[in-house]
C-alpha cells in the first residue's frame, strides 16, 4: 500500500482522538517508531476518549516514560507552565530524544513546538501526508479532511479545510508539516 517513508515522532493527545473519531488511525502507521509517553496514554486511553482495541493497528506505538522531575525541570526551563501534562511531556520527550517531529493539534504546543525547533504535524496534515505517499486516493484524502472539521471535536475552520486541500494537490509530499 503506497510509500514506505517513516519517520520517527512524539504524539500528543489530539491528534490520536481525532483521528480515531474519523476511523483514520491506521495512517499513524507510517510514524515509526510513534512514541506516546504515559501522560498522554492517561488523558487518551486512561479516559476512555481513545480505544485500545483501535490502537492494536499501530505495531511501531511506543509508550514511554517521562518522568514528573524530568518534564517539570523541561517546563521551568523553556517557561511552558501554560501548557498541560501530556503536551509538557510530548515536548520534553522531544528534547530529550532528539525527536523532530510532534503530532499535535494544539495551537499553543504548534507555537512552543516550533520555537524547540520541533515541526507540529497535526491531524489534517497526517491525512495529506497519507495522500502524498500514496496509501489513499485523492477523494478519500479529501472526505477525511472534511470529516475532521464535521464530524471530529476538532476545530477547524472551512478555510483551513480548503487550504489543506490545496495542498493535497501539491507535488511536495513534505506539505503535510504545517497542518
Amino acid at each position: 500500500m503506497g510509500t514506505t517513508s517513516v519517520i520517527p515522532v512524539v504524539a500528543d493527545a489530539g491528534p490520536l482522538i481525532h483521528l480515531q473519531e474519523i476511523d483514520a488511525l491506521k495512517f499513524l502507521a507510517s510514524f515509526d517508531p510513534l512514541y506516546v509517553p504515559e501522560q498522554v496514554w492517561e488523558e487518551t486511553v486512561g479516559h476512555g476518549r481513545v480505544h485500545t482495541d483501535n490502537l492494536r493497528v499501530l505495531s511501531s506505538l511506543r509508550r514511554v516514560t517521562v518522568s514528573h522531575d524530568e518534564c517539570d525541570h523541561f517546563v521551568a526551563t523553556n517557561a511552558l507552565h501554560h501548557l498541560h501534562l501530556g503536551e509538557r511531556a510530548c515536548l520534553a520527550l522531544c528534547a530529550r530524544d532528539g525527536i523532530n517531529t510532534l503530532l499535535t493539534d494544539d495551537l499553543a504546543v504548534r507555537d512552543a513546538a516550533k520555537q524547540l525547533g520541533v515541526q507540529p504535524v497535526g491531524s489534517l496534515g497526517v491525512i495529506i501526508r497519507a495522500f502524498h505517499m500514496h496509501n489513499i486516493e485523492h477523494g478519500e484524502a479529501e472526505t477525511l479532511l472534511r470529516r475532521l472539521q464535521m464530524t471530529s471535536s476538532l476545530f477547524v475552520t472551512d478555510t483551513i479545510v480548503e487550504m489543506a486541500i490545496e495542498r493535497l494537490r501539491s507535488d511536495d509530499s513534505r506539505d503535510y508539516d504545517s497542518t
